[in-house]
């Protein structure tokens, strides 16, 4: 959910790339789109950089960012055949792999786990029992209702650690919406919420019909067909109708009113300037960006950022992460 380095392909969503699937003849990830076409949204083009620490140097960023990216590679685990579980009346996918403390992944926008989590989940596994699952309305798991909420979607995930008879205290990790889902379930449920990890998560009052980031944006230009693509993804996305998991967009006011917490945080954000059209003013944009992340550091504590000084860093920082988790 950050804003793509290519602007001709400012309406796939993008994890971070190391994340994804392999290109033909390489070892570094990178995205894919989804069957059908890409898939869009406000939070391919959003998400902007992120800080580091005082030093400026992103390899000594919050403490232990720099022995992160340098750590050997994790082993890998396999991931076990998909399962199908019930909850509050509808199928949800799920899949998991290793074994230990629990820990539960929390994908993007309209991303479904074969999307995102197979590389990466089966080396977290390594380091304990991780699940992944599709949320209603994506992959293979049932349509979404016409309404849902970071409250609905956070009591999805609630049935889903339930149904999977996950140990708790549970790590959550979560990408991008995944932070507010994340967020959302641990302010209801702190006992059961051992740490957690977010990576480049949607920080509160960024998004939205009265977000940030619309303010940001200079106005629709029929010229600039570069920003009308980002102003048609926005709108879609804060539509109700046509957002993809139906999300009401009043779910971002309520996001912003979520009570502090005392659960470990983790938020990983890379650490290198993001593009975006030429006629947005990506220094004020970032600067938002920046600034509100440090408003959702506070939201909990303890709370520590850790910035990603690669691409190729992502899935190194996050296992040497989530083993800190472990340790909360």
């Amino acid at each position: 959910m950050r804003p793509t380095r290519s602007t001709s392909q400012l309406s796939e969503v993008r994890l971070p790339r190391t994340l994804w699937a392999k290109p033909h003849g390489g070892t570094t990830p990178r995205p894919h789109r989804r069957p059908g076409g890409a898939v869009l949204v406000v939070a391919a083009l959003v998400l902007g950089a992120c800080t580091t620490a005082s030093s400026g140097d992103p390899n000594r960023a919050s403490g232990a960012a720099g022995t992160a990216a340098t750590a050997p590679r994790g082993a890998s685990t396999t991931v076990e055949p998909e399962r199908d579980v019930v909850v509050a009346g509808h199928h949800v996918k799920a899949r998991c792999a290793g074994s230990g403390p629990s820990v539960i992944l929390v994908t993007d926008y309209a991303r479904s786990m074969d999307d995102v989590w197979q590389e990466i989940q089966s080396r977290l596994a390594a380091q304990g029992r991780v699940c992944a699952y599709d949320r209603l309305g994506v992959g293979r798991s049932d349509a979404a209702p016409d309404r849902q909420t970071f409250t609905s979607m956070a009591g999805d995930l609630e049935g889903v650690i339930s149904a999977l008879g996950l140990t708790r205290p549970v790590v959550v990790m979560g990408h991008a919406l995944g932070g507010p889902i994340a967020l959302s379930w641990a302010s209801k449920h702190q006992a059961d919420a051992r740490a957690l990890v977010l990576f480049d998560p949607m920080p509160p009052g960024y998004l939205g019909p009265k977000g940030s980031l619309v303010k940001a944006l200079p106005p629709p230009d029929p010229g600039d067909p570069e920003l009308s693509n980002v102003w048609r993804d926005v709108e879609r996305f804060n539509d109700q109708r046509t957002n993809k998991e139906s999300l009401d967009p009043e779910s971002w006011t309520a996001y912003e009113r979520l009570p502090a917490m005392s659960v470990p945080l983790y938020i990983l954000l890379e650490a290198w300037p993001q593009q975006w059209p030429a006629a947005v003013d990506a220094k004020k944009v970032d600067a938002t960006w920046r600034g509100l992340q440090r408003g959702l550091l506070a939201l909990s504590t303890p709370s520590e950022q850790v910035s990603v000084p690669t691409q190729d860093a992502w899935p190194t920082v996050i296992e040497n992460t989530l083993r800190r988790a472990l340790m909360s």
